[in-house]
């Protein structure tokens, strides 16, 4: 008698364990706060035990913070939230997707994304800099135009950091290649999200343009720096001011009728981008760019962007010492005319595009106070 009571019991006791454990599996009582599941989808958790390390990888995410591997998403626009839910496009760039839904088909990935997250960096994010590579898919060949000087490298490398694409160049420049622009000379160049060029020959060869302008004090003075001492020297202030006298006229006509050809000869897309507002507000230029590429750029790999913003060919000198500097190199004649050429190109990119440009800013306004 004892026995059979005993018997049933442990019966008893088994079909409660196995209830229990059905609803715990159920309920996500176990802490698996990692991913959430569908009511009705019951599984052993090893069955695919690296679902975690997998989103990861296949969203091309490390643990150093580099972003993934933008994509052309012709329907999509960029995100600019802290962190958003996979669409359609972004599925399908998940190589292991067919993988993941096999196992897994009522998985809700949104909560994977947010964990991984896209909001602004604080203290515990740490960021390294991208593998640069050809984009995957054929890209509308994108012009940046800028006058020499007005910071095509710099803005080069952002632009590199924020999508993971290589840039490339009109021209072949072997220390750019070496140092950080491994697409320097690179001639399939709809593989490259931009190509660096100075001159309207070749607005021929684009089927886009972002438009690359520097306040012409700076512009016309680093562009004479760069002819003597290359990416990243300081020519003595007597040497500058021996190029400046030779070549100010040469160069201040190039410098407006970069701009003046571009609206006279281009007929496609055109994006405005100036230098001042680059530093200013580095984020939401960016944004601008990534909008104007058609390409969806996560609010992290932004972050990291401004957070790595130093390339290795930025010149850096302090705000007094530049301003004595342009004081000392231009005549006043030359600054008056300087001051001209800003407001005629204002005037033109107002008249064509609607933009709104200060380009003379922060560093005419000193000049002018000084001089």
């Amino acid at each position: 008698m004892f026995q059979r009571f005993k018997n049933l019991f442990q019966r008893c006791f088994s079909l409660i364990l196995i209830f229990c454990v059905l609803i715990g599996l159920r309920t996500n009582i176990f802490g698996n706060s990692e991913v959430h599941f569908g009511p009705a989808v019951w599984f052993k958790q090893s069955s695919y035990p690296n679902l975690d390390e997998t989103l990861q990888s296949s969203m091309n995410f490390s643990k150093t913070g580099k972003g993934p591997n933008t994509k052309i998403a012709k329907e999509q626009k960029p995100s600019t939230s802290g962190s958003h839910s996979l669409n359609d496009t972004e599925l399908k760039n998940v190589q292991d997707i067919h993988v993941i839904k096999k196992y897994y088909p009522k998985v809700h990935i949104t909560n994977v994304v947010a964990r991984l997250g896209h909001a602004s960096l604080d203290g515990s994010v740490n960021c390294s800099k991208k593998e640069i590579n050809l984009s995957q898919t054929l890209l509308p060949i994108t012009g940046l135009v800028s006058f020499p000087g007005s910071g095509n490298t710099w803005t080069r490398h952002l632009i590199q950091q924020m999508t993971g694409i290589g840039t490339s160049s009109m021209y072949c420049d072997e220390e750019l290649r070496a140092r950080g622009f491994p697409y320097e000379c690179h001639h399939n160049r709809a593989r490259t999200v931009v190509v660096k060029t100075h001159e309207a020959r070749h607005f021929n060869l684009f089927k886009n343009i972002v438009l690359l302008l520097r306040n012409p004090y700076d512009a016309l003075l680093s562009c004479v720096n760069f002819a003597k001492v290359g990416h990243t020297g300081h020519s003595s202030k007597q040497v500058l001011i021996q190029a400046l006298t030779k070549t100010f006229e040469h160069y201040l006509r190039w410098y407006v009728n970069l701009t003046k050809s571009i609206i006279e000869k281009f007929k496609g897309p055109v994006h405005v981008v100036q230098y001042e507002r680059l530093q200013s507000d580095m984020a939401g230029e960016l944004r601008k760019l990534a909008s104007f590429f058609n390409l969806s750029v996560p609010d992290k790999d932004i972050d990291c962007t401004v957070k790595l913003q130093e390339g290795n060919f930025h010149r850096k000198t302090s705000e007094a010492d530049h301003i004595e500097l342009l004081n000392t190199v231009y005549t006043k004649e030359n600054l008056l005319r300087l001051q001209e050429a800003a407001r005629y190109s204002e005037k033109l990119l107002r008249n064509a595009y609607n933009v709104d440009i200060d380009l003379g800013g922060t560093t005419e306004r000193l000049l002018f106070q000084t001089s």
